[in-house]
């Protein structure tokens, strides 16, 4: 039976019942739009499917207005399919109330209506609901919401990045880590919690044409996130105005309501920058489809000059940046940007402030000397003490207390610098150096004759050995060198790179067919499904392959480092892609050397490639920050050499020194200041120790095997800390949230799945359990039981009244209240006098001694205990209002407590960093009186109920 809506009826969300009473303000077209005031939000749902409850409030009951005391409903009528209460007031006067009046923060007792009304669970249901509101509270109100659930490792200046960046309203960041650090991953978890707490809801990527498939695979495979790829056949595909019939415009209006605009179909959306560049059609309905976030991938790469000569792409980037509240620009250090082009990024994110070039650069001097003394500070503490320009810069207190015990007091003192000075607060720039954990580079080469027949081949270093002969494998040497290589080493895996998928396809054919190595291979003619298979494959040390052979894609955006060895088959002519091939083992928390092999063809263009990249770039030595510089200015010269020994050599010669000042440049030219402020060790270390604390595997292991047995889901171990999930014969439902018909195997543990990708990270905020846990709270299931019990001490026939209360926020998500809550929830135990037993009984012992009743025994025994029934619930909701005030009144103090230490920082750091204006202070304070006002709104409300009769 289908759903009748009309306009002004108020309806409540069965899957978000925090949202409040909502009110339809658009009901045609087989659409509805409902508004929910108290949330401050709007939703859209499709009539035939929309999962809504009627409100409706019976006679007897009490209905609360948006102004004014409580009414008694006395009877209802209904107009235009709305309905009409007359309402009693405490004077016995009559009042029509049209619904459209009601408060938006109504609560529906749903658990005590289905349990006046027999509506009863089995008891094994409303244990799991009690649990699950202990569960989804704790993860709600965990200091690492919206980390927790990602499949990365935790590592300090990632998640500090991700924590600092979540403080703001509306983050507008320049991450600018070097090479290796993890910008993508960053990226991510800042996305990742925005959306988790609500804040943002849609999002646009934009990255260069090569990197698509990378953002595609990281968002899915490492946050959960199914970002769809926007391109022109896409964007062709869902614009009827493409129709060349022009007949059909009749009229402007018609032609409006055909060009549909494709940006709005998705909230996640991905496309290249490069092709919304060059369309202006697309550049404005991108620009017209409205985002809450931007991530801009490779941002150095949108050409700024002062005198206004910009590229499309930076004039496109403008344009988005200006209408959307939060950016994140992942860009290349500042240093091998240049200051231009860093300017150009900061400008991007607030131009009012970075007005001009010349004011930055006279601004970037005044850091340099703070910087230094910052360098100063932590190196030379003592020293530092009698430096009067350092001291002049502290308050007075901090002041003293540094001169009188300065290796005591320098974090302090480091903390007000950093707090008060330099860009911090727009960019983030960590360094390898800084951050450590990296493992050494280890280059072994492997010099070979070249045969004949592939002379012509080893010449060009993109050449492919199929051009020499089709049976090329049984002739190179390179080949047999392999295959020893790996049958000295049968525990070993090695990952191998080539630059073409014909190259690798049949390089891993004859490996495994005709010498018998373990090999899977990994090209970009694969479907995702294929290559996510072969990764795995590879990953499994115990029983995968030895071998993974790649073409170029394998270095973009996947993660080997468990590979003990990486096999250059060849080697590309640009050092910053050679840099992503190494950079796949190459990667924070290896815990072994990068041992690089080289096989080559001696006396060939191979050789010399391999000593141009060994002895002028260094690259097998440490990452390659100048491979941009160093290509510009010897591609030519290089493409020569490759041909000639001597012009090699005297080459090198040049670009060595060449090189050695480049990476001079860059290593003078770090701010130590900016450093310190992209990742402050304590607080970073604190956050990866919560995080670690706050994971609680084993808990939710237990709990996720409880939820499939009480759903009729299908489970099995697959090994050690995994699981495998299947729909079974007999569920609850018809589907159970992010359970295909395929199943889903997963773990627990977070080290497995970074080398299990074909293995889901169960987590406390995975897709799965969180909509699993969401379903039970706020659906009807186990939110009502009744048992008997025997206990001494009770005479037979009382009852026991066991009421979880959970507390609802009638306020935007955004918000974060539930951090600031006394508990999880509060649990009462009530007998016919109103005695709180809570105390002396808890919810584990009781569910020992309470026992199943027949369900048949039910209906006659309700009717019997009603009148007792009701009694006992009127006086567990008096209880209940007790605490809410409570409640209101704790989490309120709280809240102000920590938005009031915010705000005094806030303010220090206004009279002194420009980065900190008035606008923010005033958004702080809105922020501060909105979370106020939502907490002195809300509400304990009976999600679950079990009564208890002793025998």
């Amino acid at each position: 039976m289908s759903l009748q809506f009309a306009n002004g009826q108020r309806w409540i969300s069965m899957t978000e019942p925090d949202l409040g009473l909502g009110l339809i303000t658009e009901a045609e077209n087989r659409r509805i739009t409902i508004q929910f005031p108290a949330a401050e939000e709007e939703r859209t749902y499709a009539a035939d499917n929309a999962p809504l409850s009627r409100v409706r409030f019976e006679s007897g009951e009490r209905i609360q207005l948006d102004e004014g005391p409580q009414l008694l409903v006395r009877d209802i009528e209904e107009h235009n399919q709305c309905l009409i209460y007359l309402a009693e007031d405490s004077e016995g006067t009559l009042h029509p109330v049209p619904e459209q009046l009601l408060s938006a923060q109504v609560q529906l007792h749903s658990a005590r209506d289905r349990l006046l009304g027999g509506q009863l669970d089995d008891p094994r249901l409303y244990m799991l609901r009690a649990r699950t509101l202990a569960f989804r509270n704790r993860a709600r109100a965990a200091q690492s919401r919206g980390l927790l659930g990602a499949r990365v490792d935790l590592i300090p200046h990632q998640f500090y990045i991700a924590s600092q960046a979540a403080k703001r309203q509306h983050p507008r960041l320049l991450l600018a880590d070097e090479v290796g650090l993890g910008k993508t991953i960053e990226a991510g978890l800042i996305l990742h919690q925005l959306l988790l707490n609500e804040r943002v809801g849609r999002v646009l990527i934009l990255v260069p044409d090569s990197l698509i498939h990378q953002w595609l695979v990281e968002m899915r495979r490492r946050f959960n996130l199914a970002f769809s790829i926007f391109d022109e056949d896409r964007c062709a595909d869902l614009d009827p105005s493409r129709s060349e019939d022009s007949s059909v415009f009749f009229d402007e209006e018609v032609e409006r309501e055909r060009e549909e605009n494709p940006f709005e179909t998705e909230q996640l959306v991905l496309a290249s920058v490069d092709w919304l560049s060059a369309d202006e059609k697309r550049q404005r309905q991108a620009l017209e489809a409205g985002w809450d976030m931007l991530i801009l991938d490779e941002a150095h790469h949108l050409h700024w000059q002062e005198n206004g000569d910009c590229s499309d792409s930076y004039r496109f980037a403008e344009a988005l940046c200006a209408q959307i509240p939060s950016v994140l620009l992942l860009t290349a250090t500042p240093e091998s940007a240049g200051v231009e082009g860093h300017f150009a990024r900061l400008r991007l994110l607030d131009p009012a402030r970075y007005a001009t070039l010349e004011a930055f650069r006279d601004e970037q001097k005044a850091y340099e000397a703070i910087s230094t003394l910052a360098e100063q500070l932590t190196s030379e503490p003592a020293a530092a003490a009698g430096n009067t320009e350092l001291l002049d810069l502290l308050d007075d207190g901090l002041r003293q207390r540094f001169v009188d015990n300065p290796e005591q007091e320098m974090d302090a003192a480091l903390e007000a610098l950093l707090d008060r000075f330099g860009t911090g607060r727009s960019l983030f720039r960590n360094s390898r150096s800084a951050v450590g954990g990296f493992p050494v580079r280890e280059l072994h080469e492997h010099p070979l004759p070249c045969p004949d027949t592939l002379v012509d081949a080893a010449s060009n270093p993109l050449a492919s050995m199929a051009d020499a002969s089709e049976d090329w494998p049984t002739l190179d040497p390179r080949v047999a060198w392999l295959e020893q290589f790996l049958l000295k080493r049968p525990d070993e895996r090695a990952l191998l790179i080539c630059n073409s998928a014909e190259t690798a396809r049949t390089l891993e054919h004859f490996l495994r067919l005709r010498r018998g190595i373990a090999s899977t291979v990994f090209h970009e003619d694969m479907s995702l499904f294929e290559r996510d298979r072969a990764a795995a494959y590879f990953a499994d040390h115990d029983s995968g392959a030895q071998l993974l052979v790649c073409s170029e894609i394998g270095s973009e955006g996947r993660n080997f480092q468990f590979a003990e060895h990486l096999v250059l088959f060849d080697l590309p002519l640009n050092p910053d892609l050679l840099e992503q091939r190494i950079g796949r083992l190459d990667r924070i928390g290896r815990q072994q050397n990068v041992r690089v092999h080289v096989p080559y063809f001696e006396g060939t263009a191979q050789a010399r490639l391999l000593e141009w990249y060994r002895d002028a770039i260094g690259i097998f030595r440490e990452p390659c920050t100048i491979g941009a510089p160093m290509v510009e200015r010897y591609s030519e010269q290089l493409s020569a050499a490759l041909a000639d020994s001597a012009q090699m050599n005297a080459l090198i010669e040049e670009a060595r020194d060449y090189a050695a000042e480049l990476y001079r440049e860059l290593h003078s030219g770090r701010n130590r200041l900016l450093e310190y402020n992209s990742c402050r060790a304590g607080v970073a270390d604190a956050l990866v120790q919560t995080a670690a604390e706050e994971q609680h595997s084993e808990e939710l292991a237990d709990y996720l095997l409880q939820v499939a047995d009480q759903f009729g889901l299908e489970h099995e171990d697959h090994s050690q800390q995994a699981i495998i999930l299947r729909p079974g014969d007999h569920m609850l439902s018809e589907h159970f949230p992010h359970l295909s018909e395929e199943g889903l195997t997963g773990t627990f543990d977070r080290q497995r799945a970074l080398s299990r990708e074909d293995m889901a990270f169960l987590s406390w905020e995975h897709p799965l359990v969180r909509d699993a846990m969401e379903l039970i709270v706020n659906g009807e299931l186990g939110s009502a039981s009744i048992s008997t019990l025997s206990v001494k001490g009770l005479p037979a026939g009382s009852l026991l009244l066991e009421v979880f209360l959970n507390p609802v926020i009638p306020a935007p998500a955004a918000l974060q209240l539930d951090r600031y809550l006394p508990g999880m929830s509060e649990r009462l135990l009530m007998d016919g006098q109103g005695r709180q037993l809570g105390n002396k009984v808890s919810h584990d012992q009781l569910n020992t001694l309470c026992q199943t009743i027949k369900r048949k025994l039910i209906p006659p025994l309700m009717r019997q205990i009603r009148e007792p029934l009701v009694s006992l619930l009127e006086r567990a909701e008096g209880r209940s209002s007790d605490l809410q005030d409570d409640w209101r009144r704790q989490a309120s103090e709280v809240y102000a407590q920590e938005r009031q230490r915010e705000r005094e920082r806030l303010v220090a750091l206004a009279a002194r960093n420009p980065d900190v204006g008035e606008g923010e202070l005033a958004d702080f304070d809105a922020h501060t009186e909105t979370g106020l006002a939502a907490l002195n709104q809300l509400q304990l409300q009976m999600n679950a109920l079990r009564l208890a009769i002793v025998s």
